[in-house]
């Protein structure tokens, strides 16, 4: 990635996750640390597992609105940053030069877009695939459209060609999200059944729905 476009990565990136530990910190429950650490264990695993889609590019489950449905926001956010950063530090996955360019599309762009989704579609049966699908496909055209810039203001010495970059992160992702879209919807719902305390955004209720039902 040319140099100027890993610095964007991290300028954007920064000061959002540096709020999502700030306001995390203020409103965590410890109750709720070993799901957290849990959460991030099984993101881990997930996302080790790369395949290439072609264009000189790979592909891999995100988990983002997984996260954000389970733990919220800004738990979401950290749980996200730590994995990459983990991957990156301990493994090489993603590389460190790239780790602001991630921590931006899947630390920061992927969770809040599935926020987003979950909390205008609350309560609508496909609110939880639709935000998980579109996390993965949002943040999957953000990165080729970075690998297409890095391409056009380094004259091809860096990223790769947006004809190229594009078309096989978008199209690619969307048929991974729809994978990603199944597998969060199947948890969802299974943690709905045994465990609906642990569903964060899927399940909160508003302040006037607290008073009607006493709880």
């Amino acid at each position: 990635m040319d140099p100027a476009v890993l610095m964007a990565g991290w300028v954007l990136a920064l000061p959002a996750i540096g709020w999502a530990f700030w306001r995390l910190n203020k409103t965590i429950d410890e109750r709720s640390v070993p799901l957290i650490a849990l959460l991030a264990a099984g993101l881990f695993v997930a996302q080790m597992l790369n395949f290439p889609v072609g264009g000189g590019v790979s592909g891999h489950l995100i988990g983002a609105a997984l996260a954000v449905i389970l733990v919220g926001l800004p738990a979401g956010m950290v749980v996200m940053t730590t994995v990459l950063v983990i991957q990156a530090l301990l493994f090489g996955d993603g590389g460190i030069t790239a780790l602001g360019l991630n921590l931006l599309n899947m630390a920061v762009i992927a969770p809040l877009v599935a926020y987003a989704i979950m909390a205008v579609f609350k309560g609508n049966k496909l609110a939880v695939p639709v935000s998980a699908w579109s996390a993965v496909f949002i943040s999957s055209v953000i990165c080729g459209l970075q690998l297409g810039l890095s391409y056009s203001i380094s004259g091809g010495a860096y990223g790769i060609e947006m004809a190229i970059a594009l078309p096989a992160m978008a199209g690619w992702h969307a048929i991974i999200g729809i994978g990603e879209g199944v597998i969060t919807g199947g948890v969802v719902l299974f943690l709905g059944k045994v465990a609906p305390e642990t569903l964060r955004m899927s399940q909160v209720r508003t302040d006037k729905e607290v008073v009607e039902h006493g709880a």
